[in-house]
């Protein structure tokens, strides 16, 4: 969702910040924007944009510019790491063998330990707000298992296969959006608020479609001939057929004739995460970046910081020059620096917030706005082994012919290659 505040108009997202438009899943979301037209409302993010090439790791209390050339690896100031990592990556033999293992590990045999401490980590806070060393590579980047499988080197599969490929550029605005460089987008009206609600809208005109608003679901049975959708306060809804898009382990909850399928669902965990959103008045920092990733040996409660208004400035006040802020505290640390996410110290979390940017970004005013929001079970854990376990959910969907599809981010994301 997004919260807009009402006084200043300015926006702050509660869930995804921004949408990532490259490769075939890109296509994909251009493709769907186009065919509830919402075209009108985005607002892109090109190759050029300093939000596209330019990132930063905390370290040391300040902050590390990530490289994004040849010419930025070779001026930075870890490069002695950068250029063994490349050197290892090229002469190590592809591993391919279908077991998984940690996004950590992976690192660690392709471009040495040196790199796998610098980037899986804070990478994989960023991303999953989780340990690269229980994330499994192939539920995580299992582009990175197909460049090991087909090229035996990362680096020299970006450079060989990164070719143009047109065949899921059916879609005029996504193929234009290709041409023009589109690396992320956004929309007018925010993310959390665009989207879902042009695609409500859509639902709701459709004769053959029935909304049902603040309806928990009780009850999911998914064999013939009783398959039916239960809502709290409600009777069986009797259908053909249940996609389901929730979370693993509600849809856990309400597959009660199910326990197979349920135990497997519950054994998905998911990670909770703070979301602190400041707001700040005539500040004097250059923030020319998408943002900051913080490793968990700098600081385990803090995992990164989005610097908004250098990504989306439409998105400010139009009232007075600001500047908007996103930190996300916790993910697999929260229990140990917060303790449980329903009785969590709120104050705490926007004193953290506040000590972060003052440390890394040198920001010691006070803040026009500042918000705390907590995500409970936001993101699924991809740890080892998470491919095959939910390969192993479709298969017995399948051998037991339930009318049932699972969709969303619990199962394979938008990862899935």
């Amino acid at each position: 969702t997004t919260r807009k505040d009402v006084p200043t108009d300015a926006l702050f997202e509660l869930g995804p910040h921004s949408m990532r438009c490259v490769g075939d899943n890109g296509a994909r979301v251009l493709a769907l924007i186009d065919e509830i037209a919402l075209n009108q409302e985005v607002v892109p993010i090109t190759k050029h944009h300093p939000a596209a090439k330019h990132r930063y790791l905390g370290l040391n209390g300040a902050l590390l510019p990530l490289p994004h050339s040849l010419k930025s690896v070779l001026q930075h100031p870890y490069r002695k790491h950068f250029i063994k990592a490349i050197f290892r990556d090229l002469f190590t033999k592809g591993r391919y063998s279908g077991t998984d293992e940690s996004v950590y590990m992976f690192f660690k045999r392709r471009f040495g330990r040196e790199l796998a401490e610098l980037l899986s980590d804070p990478m994989c806070r960023g991303i999953a707000a989780s340990d690269s060393r229980t994330l499994g590579v192939s539920g995580m980047f299992p582009h990175l298992v197909k460049m090991e499988h087909q090229s035996r080197s990362i680096i020299k599969a970006m450079y060989t296969t990164e070719t143009t490929r047109l065949d899921y550029l059916e879609n005029q605005f996504a193929r234009d959006a290709h041409f023009d460089g589109w690396r992320m987008l956004n929309f007018n009206k925010g993310t959390g608020s665009s989207c879902p609600g042009q695609l409500l809208n859509m639902l709701r005109d459709k004769h053959n479609v029935d909304i049902y608003d603040n309806s928990p679901v009780e009850r999911i049975s998914v064999r013939n001939p009783g398959v039916s959708v239960t809502v709290k306060g409600g009777k069986p809804r009797h259908c053909d057929h249940v996609v389901s898009a929730l979370p693993a382990h509600v849809l856990a909850d309400c597959l009660k004739d199910e326990e197979a399928l349920a135990a497997n669902l519950k054994d998905i965990k998911f990670t909770d995460v703070a979301l602190v959103s400041l707001e700040f008045k005539d500040l004097p920092v250059d923030l020319e970046a998408f943002g900051c990733l913080i490793p968990s040996y700098e600081n385990p409660a803090v995992l990164g910081i989005i610097f908004d208004s250098s990504i989306f400035p439409g998105s400010d006040t139009p009232d007075y020059k600001s500047y908007r802020l996103s930190l996300m505290l916790g993910g697999e640390w929260f229990a140990d620096n917060f303790g449980h996410p329903d009785s969590c110290d709120k104050g705490l979390m926007e004193k953290m917030a506040l000590d972060t940017v003052r440390q890394y970004l040198g920001i010691s005013s006070k803040p026009s706005q500042s918000h705390v929001d907590i995500l409970q079970k936001c993101i699924p854990h991809y740890t080892v082994g998470h491919r095959n376990k939910v390969k192993h959910m479709f298969r017995l969907i399948t051998e037991e012919k339930l009318r049932l599809s699972l969709i969303g981010a619990s199962y394979l994301g938008g990862r899935h290659t």
